[in-house]
């Protein structure tokens, strides 16, 4: 991780995951503790336990599994962070979920399988002119989305309207642009990416309740067996008008198979939950085939089109945490994330 405690002694919105994680671990047994980013080269960590007054920093004994919670890209690509790398893999202390994950990249590997190009809406890097001239010519909606971005933030939607191409941008309902012609959509674009890395994806006609988008993210585990299982799945409700279901971005959230037995008969809503969920393992066991890390926890954005066909939206390898308050003593991730994390550890002490 890369946080210190808050003035609270608390760690902010991950808190009540922490504390989680700790009562779990408390009840099998297991020492459970946060580490920062540093040298192992001492053969001790400096972490943090959970005590009475919040979180004490002390020196530990290097951990058998570490569970990567690191919040910034940046500091992922540092010197640093690859030497602990490198330092685990000297010592065989597995790590799981080691990275972000680019939306460019994802789809790269996901296109290899066959039985997912139905599935993935077209995507191209935002870079030259002609494979983007190219490419809007071929869709009449398109989304402009930063390739390493989260939260929905920093979207565009591109629409053809009478001609001309209409810019919307998330988070910003009146923010409403026009580009006159493709190469003052392009001038746009570049200005607006300033250089940051971002793609094209063909934009799809999403299926609406009241007039609100809607998408699943559905959270998917390796259990000890290292399949990959759905441990939730919840319906993100978009606000009216706005062109992302995000939470970050004002939308709302509800359990996946209530929604769907509230919008369809309740056979459609069935079979629909199954061709969902069937997809997401689809999709975390072709990505894990195709990557050198180890990922034991993947949240994949999944979106239904006006007919129920399903899309591949965006894997995430490190989903939110942020506490919502519907289960009674800790969220079955936690239970997921654990048992995991043995079975890693059962595997390299056999």
């Amino acid at each position: 991780m890369n946080q210190t405690p808050l003035q609270d002694g608390t760690f902010g919105e991950m808190e009540k995951f922490y504390q989680e994680m700790k009562s779990y671990c408390n009840q099998q047994g297991i020492p459970f503790y946060l580490v920062k980013l540093q040298s192992l080269q001492d053969g001790v960590v400096e972490g943090y336990l959970p005590g009475q007054g919040g979180w004490k920093a002390l020196p530990l004994p290097i951990p058998d599994v570490f569970y990567n919670r690191i919040h910034s890209r940046k500091l992922e690509q540092s010197p640093s962070f690859k030497l602990f790398k490198t330092e685990l893999e000297e010592r065989s202390i597995p790590m799981f979920n080691g990275r972000f994950l680019s939306k460019h990249g994802v789809h790269e590997l996901l296109i290899l399988e066959d039985e997912l190009l139905p599935n993935l809406p077209e995507t191209i890097l935002f870079n030259e002119k002609e494979p983007f001239l190219t490419f809007i010519e071929k869709h009449s909606v398109i989304y402009f989305k930063p390739a390493s971005g989260s939260q929905g933030r920093n979207i565009c939607r591109l629409t053809q309207v009478a001609g001309k191409w209409k810019i919307e941008q998330s988070g910003h309902l009146q923010n409403v642009h026009f580009a006159d012609t493709d190469e003052k959509l392009f001038e746009t674009l570049k200005n607006f990416s300033r250089k940051r890395s971002f793609i094209l994806q063909k934009g799809i006609s999403l299926f609406e309740t009241d007039q609100r988008k809607v998408d699943f993210r559905i959270l998917l585990h390796r259990n000890e067996q290292l399949e990959w299982k759905v441990t939730s799945m919840v319906a993100r409700i978009g606000d009216p008008g706005t062109i992302v279901s995000n939470l970050a971005q004002g939308g709302v959230m509800k359990n996946g198979p209530d929604f769907l037995k509230e919008a369809f008969e309740l056979q459609d809503a069935s079979r629909i939950y199954q061709k969902l969920v069937r997809l997401a393992k689809n999709t975390a066991e072709t990505l894990v085939e195709n990557l050198d890390d180890s990922f034991g926890e993947l949240g994949i954005d999944l979106a239904l089109d006006t007919d129920t066909h399903p899309w591949i939206i965006e894997v995430n390898s490190k989903p939110s945490k942020k506490f919502q308050g519907n289960y009674e003593i800790f969220r079955p991730s936690v239970k997921s994330i654990i048992d995991f994390m043995l079975a890693l550890n059962r595997e390299n002490h056999p």
